[in-house]
């Protein structure tokens, strides 16, 4: 090396400061380097602490398994004697603990507890403060005399805790939480790494949430879509099987839908579907008007089956507010209307029957009548003006013979049941007239007195229906006033009803027969005076024609039946 001339000017202190510069900038770079060795391998540490989560996260298959390895993790990473991880809750409100972890086990064992004393509510006792406040909790040394505040499932003889949220995507998910039997046992060293595990943990914890809840929805889906095809498969089967034609029409009035039973009335559901609803019936236009309201109705009407054969159907109708749609059901009628009218001619014949006697009395005194006459024009000595008055008598009582059968006649063959405009007035006179003479009542010591309302509206009902209900209502105030008596018959308008009231001043009814008097084949009468059919008869008339019958009585006071009959509309509907 060659020789410096400078160095001969420089004294040896110069030289020794220099030495010791070189010295402590050695030392500073030795430490520099040793610091970052270190940091290199808390790294490296770290970045080995967060393979070890990911391969817990990675091999987990269900959140089951995700906690159980969390927890299993943290207790090989920290210094803890027990881990337990707390999930909150669907809606937010407790912490809950879902795995857990002691050291003490001579085997690694998940426990899962499920109980609501073990739950920690959020915002209450300082670990639910903590954790919904996302603060992490260090409790160094706790004093057992104060109340624990981690879950009972924990150790109570525990002295330190910490514990570190588990925050996601601005969500609470859940809390961390590691006690020791030792005082101190946790420091910041420990905070960090807990972080680290608690972050990457978060994240998955509430994927897996996700998972877990779209799994639970898409099996209640499932179950809903099962129960639903079920309740659709089974309410097919109810309206297939269902004995009445059932129709859905839409708003204008074409059939979308019908049930088996139309094949049963003599129609095709897929011809049909598609038509107007209103050409099913054998009154189009009518039916039209009928089914143009809004609110919901029942009442008769033909239908028209395309190959023949008239059938009577009951129809009700029920609008749907919300799509404007019609619901229509239609029950065959038919039989029915036969069977009830072979025993309204049957309680008809009854009732010519019990009346037969006094017909033949009705005729015998016109009869006398035409003898004497005859008698007195077969003598000689009469003259041109009594020929003529006798002969004019004669025809008259004749005449009147002729009625009274007409009368009965009509009244005792079947009736075609058609309704129309009817005065009510007219019918009690008709029967009046027919059957409760002066002569008659006189036998039965009754007395009948009518007040009739002059401008009674009319009712749309069936002309010998309306007689016979009348007829068997006076028959029975006659039966039921035998030794005497007076019935008082009295028609009015009322609200949108004509009201016929029937007051007799007979013994009156039992209050434990009133509850009856309607039912059929129920008679109070001997045998052979009653078959107990005529009320409930007169009461089925009265409900098909949209009105009611009913009675009142107390006992020594007589009876009053009230018949109301709706009021037919310009129509006669």
């Amino acid at each position: 090396m060659p020789f410096d001339p400078e160095l001969k000017n420089q004294d040896k202190e110069t030289l020794i400061r220099m030495v010791e510069e070189q010295r402590s900038a050695l030392a500073t770079y030795k430490e520099t380097l040793s610091r970052i060795y270190r940091e290199f391998d808390a790294k490296i540490e770290e970045l080995s602490l967060i393979r070890r989560v990911s391969d817990a996260l990675r091999k987990a298959a269900d959140l089951k398994g995700l906690t159980a390895g969390l927890v299993e993790v943290v207790i090989s990473e920290l210094p803890a004697d027990f881990v337990g991880l707390l999930l909150t809750d669907p809606e937010m409100t407790c912490l809950i603990p879902s795995a857990l972890y002691d050291r003490g086990w001579e085997q690694p064992e998940i426990k899962i507890e499920i109980s609501d004393k073990n739950n920690i509510p959020l915002d209450q006792g300082v670990l639910g403060r903590a954790v919904a406040n996302g603060s992490i909790l260090l409790l160094p040394d706790w004093d057992l005399t104060d109340e624990q505040p981690w879950p009972g499932v924990f150790p109570k003889q525990a002295k330190s805790l910490l514990a570190l949220p588990l925050v996601a995507r601005q969500q609470i998910v859940g809390a961390m939480v590691l006690v020791s039997l030792a005082t101190g046992a946790f420091g910041q060293e420990h905070t960090r790494t807990l972080t680290i595990i608690c972050d990457h943990a978060a994240h998955a914890l509430i994927n897996f949430r996700l998972i877990d809840q779209l799994g639970e929805i898409n099996e209640r889906l499932l179950a809903s879509e099962i129960k639903a095809h079920q309740a659709r498969e089974y309410q097919q089967s109810l309206l297939d099987n269902a004995a009445d034609l059932i129709i859905v029409a839409d708003a204008s009035g074409c059939i979308s839908y019908t049930n088996k039973a139309a094949l049963e009335l003599g129609f095709s559901p897929r011809e049909i579907e598609g038509r107007p609803l209103w050409d099913l019936f054998s009154q189009p236009e009518k039916a039209r008007s009928w089914f143009a309201s809004s609110r919901k109705q029942s009442r008769e009407l033909d239908m028209l089956p395309p190959y023949g054969g008239e059938r009577q159907v009951s129809v009700s109708l029920t609008p749907i507010s919300r799509t404007g749609e019609l619901l229509v059901m239609a029950r065959d009628i038919t039989r029915q209307k036969e069977l009830e009218r072979s025993l309204l001619q049957a309680e008809k014949l009854a009732s010519v029957g019990i009346l037969a006697a006094g017909v033949a009395h009705e005729i015998g005194n016109p009869l006398s009548a035409i003898s004497g006459y005859a008698e007195l024009l077969a003598k000689k000595q009469i003259n041109q003006a009594e020929r003529t008055e006798f002969s004019k008598a004669i025809s008259e009582q004749a005449e009147r013979i002729n009625r009274i059968i007409r009368d009965l006649l009509d009244y005792s063959r079947p009736s075609p049941d058609r309704k129309r405009v009817l005065l009510v007035n007219q019918a009690i006179e008709a029967v009046l007239n027919m059957y409760f003479t002066e002569k008659r009542l006189l036998s039965h010591a009754m007395t009948i007195k009518t007040r009739l309302a002059k401008d009674l509206s009319g009712v749309n009902m069936d002309r010998d229906q309306l007689q016979q209900v009348v007829l068997n209502l006076i028959m029975n105030a006659a039966q039921a006033m035998d030794k005497g008596g007076k019935l008082s018959i009295v028609s009015e308008n009322e609200g949108g009803f004509v009201k016929i009231r029937f007051i007799d001043t007979g013994p009156g009814i039992k209050p434990e027969h009133l509850a009856h008097i309607f039912d059929p084949f129920f008679t109070t009468k001997p045998p052979g005076r009653g078959t107990g059919l005529g009320l409930s008869i007169c009461q089925r008339i009265v409900s098909q024609a949209g009105g009611r019958l009913t009675v009142e009585s107390q006992p020594g006071k007589g009876a009053v039946f009230s018949l109301f009959l709706p009021v037919a509309d310009q129509e006669g509907n």
